[in-house]
């Protein structure tokens, strides 16, 4: 059995490979770009609460501890919560702190805190730090 061709015009004109192509290059693109845009107004909302944290120095204070100092910005009179981490030589977390910053009058703060650890570590971060709810 042979197959059959169709009478060339009898259904219309064949669809062209390269539309379809261009269509899909087109949908991709646009995916894509939403996509690229979401990550940004994520990243814009994930920073726009006001609050910078900067880390100025650590000192290993011995095989439990690492003591952090770092420093806050944010709108006096906001209270917020810094999360400290101790790594160790492998960058792997071997402690970790939230420490509650209370309302100030000052718009840059500076602390410095005591990270309690599992092992020795090798430095100490401030990682991240958020307004207190």
């Amino acid at each position: 059995m042979t197959a059959t061709t169709l009478p060339p015009g009898r259904y219309g004109p064949a669809p062209a490979r390269r539309g379809r192509r261009r269509t899909v290059t087109i949908v991709v693109l646009s995916v894509v770009a939403a996509a690229a845009v979401a990550v940004l107004v994520w990243f814009g909302l994930a920073k726009s609460t006001g609050v910078t944290v900067e880390t100025y120095g650590y000192s290993v204070k011995d095989a439990q501890s690492v003591s952090v100092t770092f420093s806050v910005t944010t709108k006096p009179g906001t209270p917020v919560v810094c999360t400290l981490e101790a790594l160790n030589d492998a960058h792997a977390q071997v402690g970790s702190k939230d420490v509650r910053i209370p309302t100030a009058d000052q718009q840059v703060m500076r602390y410095t805190a005591t990270v309690a650890t599992a092992e020795r570590a090798v430095t100490g971060v401030a990682d991240s730090c958020r307004v207190a709810g």
